[in-house]
This record gives structure tokens, sequence and C-alpha cells, in this order.
């Protein structure tokens, strides 16, 4: 008996599908590494705020300095303090690099002795915060 002769016509080598799957897996990796650079741009252009030292309530008045560390401007949206929003806020903006010392009027005199919840809102996301009532 005679081996069966088999017709390889119309057949893709072995060769050709190795070139095939390495051209694929480097248009994959090609657009993952675009995406992964694009993304990391757009992520580090950010503002980011810190406080530096301690948020003091005198009266009606809190006292705190707000330190921008991003590489983006932010803009302050308001300020709470307990669950009271101020009622005079003025809306500013804190260059990168930059702090600001900020002087925010509430409606109310808040009792000293008092530690006090606070949040600033920006554009950013919302820095909490701790005041100390005096």
């Amino acid at each position: 008996m005679r081996g069966k002769n088999i017709d390889r016509r119309g057949e893709i080598s072995t060769p050709i599908i190795t070139i095939l799957v390495t051209v694929a897996a480097l248009a994959v990796t090609g657009m993952a590494i675009t995406w992964m650079a694009s993304t990391g741009s757009a992520a580090s252009m950010q503002g980011a705020l810190i406080i530096i030292g301690t948020p003091v309530v005198q009266n009606d008045t809190l006292y705190m300095t707000v330190k921008n560390i991003g590489t983006a401007d932010a803009n302050l949206v308001s300020c709470n303090l307990n669950s009271t929003t101020s009622s005079n806020f003025t809306p500013s903006t804190i260059k990168a690099g930059e702090s600001v010392s900020l002087q925010v009027k509430f409606s109310q005199p808040f009792s000293p002795g008092q530690t006090l919840r606070g949040t600033l809102n920006t554009d950013q996301g919302t820095l909490q915060f701790s005041a100390l009532s005096q």
C-alpha cells in the first residue's frame, strides 16, 4: 500500500501563520501602548489640593490655607462646615503650584472647643477636612 497523497493546495503554510500572528500581536501591543500613553498624559493634568496646617474656626469664620500640588488649575466652588454651606463663598481659582489663604464666613457662629467636619468642593473633587473651633 502506498501512502495517501495529501493535497496541500489551499492550505496556509506554517511560516505564513507565524508571520500573521506576530503582526497581529505587534498591532495589539501598539494600540495598547498608545492608549496607555494618552490616558496617562490626561490623568497627569489634574489639580490636587492639600490643606496646609490645621483649619481654625473663630466665631463664624473659617481660616485655612490650601495648596494646589497638581499640574492643572483647580476651581474652588463651595465650602461646608457641619453640613452648613457658606453663605458668602466666592468661587476662586488656585493655579498649579500656588497656595491660597481662605477666610470663609458662615451665617452662624460655632461654639468653641468643637471639632467641625468640613468639605471644600472643587471642580477636581471634594476635599474633606476637620477644623478646630476656638
